[in-house]
């Protein structure tokens, strides 16, 4: 079973390599098919050579342009959740705190890995499945597995509440008015 890791689950010899490696820009960190995998920066997936302690790049980088990937595994398909983010001026909630840098999604876009050409595909739909997106663990789910949950969305939080883009119309909705 695929399954999230998150750093205190390695073995500390790997913290220093992995770091280096990445210049310190994990995003993600999963297991699937007996393999540690990452996504840097860019994008580009990488899994970690758990006997020398290396990084082996799995995939190319994305050719999207947004502020944080996120890697999700979705019925034995890695993808990569590309978050754009609003402007530092329009990153201030409605009492005028500041907001972390990870808040302001303005929208998402989504990429699948096709692994036999090493290709990126462009997703814009997901069906029934929905990705719920956190800062220790990205997953997904089938909404007619699992109620309370809308097929083709990704759920995210932040600081301040939780919340549902939505990849039909790229609205974001407040939790308050999932149901509605």
């Amino acid at each position: 079973m695929d399954q999230s890791v998150d750093w205190s689950q390695l073995p500390t010899e790997l913290w220093p390599k992995i770091g280096k490696c990445l210049d310190n820009h994990i995003d993600v960190l999963r297991f699937r098919r007996g393999q540690f995998y990452v996504t840097d920066k860019w994008g580009a997936i990488s899994w970690i050579d758990v006997c020398s302690l290396k990084l082996i790049q799995f995939s190319p980088p994305l050719c999207g342009f947004g502020n944080k990937k996120h890697l999700v595994e979705s019925c034995g398909s890695l993808y990569v959740v590309d978050g754009y983010y609003e402007s530092e001026n329009m990153r201030r909630n409605y009492a005028g705190r500041q907001r972390d840098r990870d808040d302001a999604v303005e929208s998402f876009k989504i990429y699948k890995l096709d692994e036999e050409w090493g290709t990126w595909i462009d997703v814009k739909n997901l069906s029934d499945r929905a990705f719920i997106l956190s800062k220790s663990c990205n997953f997904s789910v089938s909404t007619k597995e699992l109620m309370g949950y809308k097929g083709n969305c990704i759920y995210y939080s932040d600081t301040f509440d939780d919340w549902m883009y939505n990849l039909d119309d790229h609205r974001i909705i407040d939790k308050i008015l999932w149901s509605h």
